[in-house]
């Protein structure tokens, strides 16, 4: 299908309007991985879930939690309350069918480095690998690029190699296809620019010829150590993945179906999102961390989370629409937290400080545990006991939500529970919520 003709469809079929048109899809070369796959998305610096997904009103006789509350109510779309704040009314009714809501979540510090490490390995020391490393190495470990990381949380503990990517398309072109120069001017009826190349197929030929048969010779050599051994075998690997990694460039959006990025914030998010679905719908990436900062705000908080809040709902918004064009939205789980969350009053600058009790939102297209929220707080901010059967509020006997519980729970529905990697990084003596029946 032509560029133009598969736009236009897209825009005939409700291509969501918060975001704009998403980047084109194509054939999937033979070999493409199929399997599931798996985002997370780092809020980094500590987001306000009370003016989001944890919505708390002002108490009598309390300093004030938030000031929208002032003059509105939280609102709900199916079950899911969330705060009038940002544009979360667009995003929350347009995707709490595919959201599992987990408030409640104790994170046990006030520190960043902690809270990072807490939230997206487990474990509140070092050792445990990030999620997306342990899915990748369970479900794709071959595929050319694994599990791919654009700056935040990315520990591997050595179960897979990872790919840092940063979120600008145009030099990540320049990397796969370091043989095009350039681009001819295209015609009115042609699908892609015509490239103008440094090298022709025949010499880059005859250069592949002699590079496999220097391989052949090193490869031969007796005396080999172990190491090189392994690393030659690493790098033919790398250029049998050309293939591959070429038909990933194709993905990538061109300058007319890049997203503008809002001012003032950063990293790209947006970029990211486009670059990952990229790889996703080329098959070769199976997970991957996105990282979006800002949300550290000790000044002016509201002023600043706001448009933080709504970029990161645009964000979220554009990954469903790029994974529905990309024909894998079946296929993903996207799952999103930060460090910890921001205290439940304002501090003299009108910002909010640093708080342990925080939150984690699941998603997947048409889950049986969609439209949920599970994990409470008390109208202060403070956690209470769960019941990890019935997930009812149980001060006598039942358990405060941490992120192991988090972390044991997504294992077992992203098809890590119970494999030896799982074995390798156990959490034990951990109750098992039963956040996903």
């Amino acid at each position: 299908m032509k560029r133009r003709t598969l736009l236009k469809a897209l825009s005939q079929i409700g291509a969501l309007p918060l975001i704009g048109m998403p980047v084109m899809s194509r054939a999937l070369t033979e070999g493409s991985y199929m399997g599931p796959l798996l985002l997370q998305i780092q809020a980094d610096g500590g987001w306000d879930v009370t003016s989001y997904c944890d919505p708390k009103v002002n108490q009598p006789g309390e300093n004030p939690i938030t000031n929208w509350s002032i003059s509105a109510d939280p609102l709900a779309a199916g079950g899911i309350q969330f705060a009038p704040f940002a544009n979360n009314q667009m995003f929350f009714e347009r995707h709490h069918q595919k959201m599992l809501v987990i408030n409640g979540v104790d994170m046990q510090t006030n520190s960043h480095t902690t809270g990072v490490l807490h939230n997206w390995s487990g474990r509140n020391s070092e050792g445990y690998p990030v999620l997306t490393a342990l899915f990748a190495a369970q479900h794709a470990p071959t595929i050319p690029m694994p599990y791919v990381n654009f700056g935040g949380f990315g520990a591997t503990e050595n179960v897979i190699r990872y790919t840092r990517l940063e979120g600008n398309p145009d030099r990540l072109r320049q990397v796969l296809e370091p043989n095009i120069k350039g681009y001819y001017t295209p015609h009115e009826n042609n699908d892609y620019d015509e490239p103008i190349y440094y090298t022709t197929s025949e010499e880059l030929e005859l250069l592949g010829k002699y590079r496999r048969a220097r391989f052949q010779r090193l490869m031969q050599n007796d005396q080999l150590l172990s190491r090189e051994a392994h690393n030659l075998d690493a790098y033919v690997d790398a250029i049998e993945n050309r293939k591959e990694l070429k038909s990933f460039a194709s993905y990538l959006p061109t300058s007319d179906e890049r997203i503008e990025d809002a001012p003032m914030i950063y990293p790209n998010m947006k970029a990211q999102v486009q670059i990952i679905s990229a790889a996703f719908s080329a098959g070769v990436s199976c997970s991957a961390d996105l990282q979006l900062g800002g949300f550290d705000t000790h000044d002016d908080h509201d002023n600043l989370h706001a448009p933080l809040l709504s970029y990161l709902n645009e964000s979220i918004d554009l990954i469903w629409q790029l994974a529905e064009a990309g024909g894998y939205a079946d296929r993903l789980t996207v799952v999103i937290g930060s460090d910890f969350s921001r205290t439940p009053n304002y501090n003299s600058q009108m910002g909010k400080d640093h708080w342990p009790i925080g939150s984690v939102i699941v998603m997947q297209v048409n889950p049986d545990w969609g439209s949920r929220t599970v994990g409470e707080t008390d109208p202060l901010h403070n956690v209470k006991r769960i019941n990890p059967t019935s997930l009812q509020s149980d001060d006598a006997s039942g358990s405060i939500i941490y992120p192991r519980h988090v972390h044991k729970a997504l294992r077992q529905l992203v098809g890590l529970g119970d494999t030896d990697l799982d074995q390798r990084f156990p959490f034990n003596n951990t109750e098992l919520f039963n956040f996903f029946a």
